[in-house]
């Protein structure tokens, strides 16, 4: 598996962070098209620094699946993708929390993904850890995921957010910003900062 650097993910990023992918194609994607985000939903890329107004470019989503559902998310927020490693528990942690890893020297929590939102997923050996990174201060904080399959990355345009149909109750749609049409098949846009940093507790993590 070969480490291919990623900065381009986001501009606020050290320059030395680097990316695991399991398809070196979309880890190409990933570092060209990330490049024109310029804020979360890349909606408006605002005035430049001349006083003229940049054109305004796509934002750009990775998605995966968790069970038989298609997640996407913003890829301005990942860090990494790793394989599986070892995860080790932590003591008197939230129920959805599985544990830490050990990420070049730092521990990163990894959160079930599927059990806080409330979706049915596979337990898949083969599963990978996406790596989100979240500012707080004057730093970052990291937060993995497990993601049954990484599929791919693609730009997506304003009109083709769909809203999430009330009748889809089999998962908590409140974190859903909306639905994509994808070459795979369906994928509900998740609000990542409303599920692994804004969610309800005094910080990223509740440790009674």
């Amino acid at each position: 598996m070969s480490w291919i650097c990623s900065a381009a993910i986001s501009p606020t990023v050290n320059s030395n962070r680097c990316l695991v992918r399991p398809d070196e194609s979309v880890v190409q994607d990933m570092t060209t098209s990330s490049e024109a985000l310029l804020d979360p939903f890349g909606f408006d890329a605002g005035d430049g620094e001349d006083g003229t107004h940049e054109e305004t470019q796509p934002p750009t989503v990775l998605t995966f699946t968790l069970g038989e559902q298609i997640f996407a998310v913003d890829v301005h927020r990942v860090q990494e993708i790793l394989d599986r490693t070892a995860i080790s528990p932590l003591p008197n942690a939230p129920h959805d929390v599985l544990g830490m890893i050990d990420l070049r020297g730092k521990g990163i929590a990894i959160v079930d993904l599927a059990s806080r939102i409330g979706a049915v997923a596979a337990r898949n050996q083969d599963a990978r850890i996406i790596v989100f990174e979240f500012p707080s201060g004057d730093t970052f904080t990291s937060v993995g995921v497990l993601a049954e399959r990484v599929l791919r990355v693609r730009e997506m345009a304003d009109k083709e957010i769909e809203p999430v149909p009330e009748t889809l109750s089999d998962w908590n749609c409140d974190v859903a910003a909306g639905m994509l049409r994808t070459e795979d098949g369906i994928a509900m846009i998740l609000d990542i900062d409303r599920i692994l940093w804004n969610a309800g507790r005094p910080g990223a993590f509740d440790f009674d």
